[in-house]
């Protein structure tokens, strides 16, 4: 992963500069983060256990 270049495009989508003494940091969390998702990704999970958790509605909300 290029990490300079997903710094800037993901930058310049939300409007938030990185400034050039922050980016080291920027990318030392961004590789981290790439580093447990790629752990998570080997866990074997099975579809037919999934269990969804049913969506929280407030008392009162015209929503559903």
């Amino acid at each position: 992963m290029d990490l300079d270049a997903y710094i800037d495009a993901a930058s310049n989508a939300v409007g938030l500069p990185i400034a050039p003494e922050y980016r080291p940091g920027v990318a030392g969390f961004l590789q981290g983060a790439a580093d447990l998702a790629a752990l998570l990704e080997q866990v074997p999970l099975d579809d037919a256990e999934l269990v969804l958790a049913p969506v929280f509605r407030l008392p009162g909300s015209d929503d559903g």
